[in-house]
């Protein structure tokens, strides 16, 4: 008869040794995860990592819409499909005590009253919590727009941390073939127009030149999926439907795009002292204003924004598979 599979609670870390257990010491950053986890299985592959980050305390995950229209978008419903999906990795993670939160089917300019996912936004952002909150985003902002609507006071106590947008003028340009409006952008225009026109929110951005920059060869996944074990052959499982999906009109290609991945590095993967993403590039501009057309205008005298240029792919999937191999190493054991 096969052993119960192993579970853990999230936040215990049991696959530790004594010596690297820090006893009664809070994890020192906040991190909501809010992402379309029924389209590209790049956000699985950021859920898994980020869980198993020390030092960060996922609060909870939102789970965001894909368009109605979108060719990711096989069901009636792609909130109740991306929760599932997460539910499946959880569940092959043997992680218990993660938070899902559901977001609203409707687009923002359809439907702007609070859904549980704003609500839960503004709940952890008002908490009487003094350590930084980062918001992570890697798809539409449909809820973080519903939540900044309700209560504008918490862009004073959290950073939104966002996959989408384009190009900026000068520094990339649109990638042969790509849409004119990023995609993210394009799930949910109206939502980042306001987040980004109409409120105060303290803004760090990863353009669409930034994020496809986060590269990885299939021969580099597919080793790092089989030292992770279960949950390695779960996400690659998920990636190889899409490369097949594509393969009806085209060869895949060598490599993938795991765009969500610079989440985790941003918001977790920072120094010990003066904490941040020491090893990623970034400059300082006025917050730009999203046109109709998903292109920036850039007026002065607003508040500042990050926007990157640069990631440390590097340290980033470095520590992706070598936490996924561990987990793996302790599930198995």
């Amino acid at each position: 008869m096969n052993p119960a599979p192993k579970t853990w609670a999230y936040g215990s870390f049991p696959w530790l040794s004594e010596s690297d257990r820090l006893p009664g010491v809070a994890p020192r950053t906040r991190v909501i995860i809010d992402n379309d986890f029924a389209g590209d299985p790049d956000d699985l592959f950021a859920l898994a990592h980020h869980l198993l980050v020390e030092g960060t305390e996922v609060r909870g995950v939102v789970i965001s819409r894909l368009r109605e229209d979108d060719p990711w978008n096989r069901t009636d419903s792609s909130v109740r499909a991306g929760h599932e999906r997460v539910e499946t990795l959880l569940a092959t993670m043997g992680v218990t005590g993660v938070d899902l939160y559901d977001g609203d089917d409707r687009g923002f300019d359809a439907y702007a009253d609070q859904t549980a996912a704003s609500r839960f936004i503004i709940d952890e952002a008002l908490r009487d919590d003094d350590r930084p909150l980062f918001l992570v985003a890697g798809g539409s902002l449909g809820d973080v727009a519903r939540a900044f609507k309700a209560e504008p006071a918490i862009a004073e106590r959290l950073t939104l941390v966002w996959i989408g947008g384009g190009e900026h003028a000068g520094l990339a340009y649109v990638p042969e073939g790509g849409t004119d409006m990023e995609y993210n952008l394009a799930l949910d225009p109206a939502s980042a127009r306001y987040v980004f026109n109409e409120t105060e929110a303290r803004i760090w951005q990863i353009p669409r030149d930034v994020y496809r920059s986060a590269t990885v060869s299939m021969p580099t996944i597919r080793r790092g999926c089989a030292r992770a074990g279960t949950v390695g052959a779960y996400l690659l499982g998920e990636l190889n439907q899409v490369r097949e999906m594509v393969s009806g009109m085209t060869h895949p290609g060598a490599t993938y795009v795991l765009g969500d991945q610079p989440l985790v590095l941003l918001s977790s993967l920072q120094t010990t002292f003066e904490p941040d993403a020491a090893s990623s590039y970034y400059d300082v501009i006025p917050t730009p204003r999203i046109a109709q057309d998903g292109t920036y205008r850039y007026p002065q005298d607003v508040r500042p924004m990050r926007r990157y240029q640069r990631i440390d792919n590097r340290l980033l999937f470095d520590d992706m598979f070598d936490s996924l191999a561990v987990l793996a190493e302790w599930l198995e054991s």
